[in-house]
């Protein structure tokens, strides 16, 4: 038996005697109420006592208490409203099974979302409301004109902006809206089933996918387009560039100079985002220097 296969075991027999000890903890209390009920001389419960063990007697059910009602409000997410937002994600990006049966294709943000979820499902979807206040604020820096420029807008704000710029498509704008209101209603305190917060959960990490993208197309997209000859692209393709970096450094940064082809410069930006430096120039030095 490896320590891998004993580990699980470990973890199920402490699991079982941590959900034992609120029920140990019940009977202890109920035997102590009904000997004060019997008038048992031997033991004496006073009045202080009797409300402290009302509460352990409680304790048990703690997790069944899911809805908290003040008149007509209902602090609790209903499972009804997770479904009707799943079926809409479902209409409204075309992604019928994915968000069903068929898990969608998970990057490293998703990754760890599921892996907090695992932890704490409700501070999985503030991660996720964060995450995605995250990625439509680079989407509003990278595509509004003067977005920089202008006031912070709050987060609805930059939706209806983006939406009516085209540069979200109105659909997926419904879909966030959603996620984005559910989230916040389960950071406020309301509390939502695990099944459903991870219903919630897989629609917001495939909608986050969607919004990185627009990110990611919208940084880079060319300024200016042409048609250039073929002779041109091959004397690019035999040219020789300066590559100008920084290592910044805490105490004197240094800058850095390389010559390199085109060969060169495909293992160089290889994995680039994992350099301990970053990009300020690259100029074309001819054939050779």
């Amino acid at each position: 038996m490896t320590p891998s296969d004993i580990e699980p075991k470990a973890v199920s027999k402490r699991g079982r005697l941590l959900r034992a000890i609120p029920w140990a903890v019940f009977f202890i209390a109920l035997f102590l109420l009904v000997s004060h009920q019997l008038q048992w001389t031997r033991i004496t419960v006073d009045s202080t006592t009797l409300i402290l063990l009302g509460i352990l007697l409680v304790c048990p059910f703690a997790d069944q208490i899911r809805r908290i009602r003040f008149g007509e409000f209902e602090a609790e997410i209903d499972p009804s409203e997770v479904r009707k937002v799943k079926q809409e994600a479902d209409k409204h990006l075309d992604t019928e099974g994915v968000l069903g049966t068929t898990a969608p294709v998970i990057g490293a943000v998703g990754d760890e979302l599921l892996d907090l979820f695992e932890k704490d499902h409700a501070l999985a979807l503030a991660r996720l409301r964060i995450d995605l206040e995250r990625a439509l604020g680079q989407l509003y820096a990278s595509s509004v004109t003067g977005a920089k420029q202008k006031r912070p807008l709050g987060l609805i704000g930059m939706i209806r902006i983006l939406t009516q710029s085209g540069v979200l498509p109105p659909q997926l704008s419904y879909t966030i809206r959603d996620v984005i209101a559910l989230c916040n209603r389960a950071i406020h305190g309301e509390y939502v089933r695990p099944v459903d917060a991870r219903s919630i959960l897989d629609i917001g990490i495939h909608v986050l996918q969607h919004v990185e993208s627009a990110v990611e197309a919208a940084v880079i997209r060319p300024k200016e387009s042409k048609v250039i000859s073929s002779s041109e692209v091959d004397s690019h393709r035999d040219a020789k560039y300066r590559v100008t970096t920084i290592v910044p450094l805490v105490e004197n940064p240094v800058q850095n100079v390389r010559i390199l082809d085109q060969e060169g410069l495909d293992m160089f930006l290889e994995g680039y985002d994992e350099h301990a430096e970053f990009l300020v120039g690259i100029e074309r030095v001819g054939n050779g220097e």
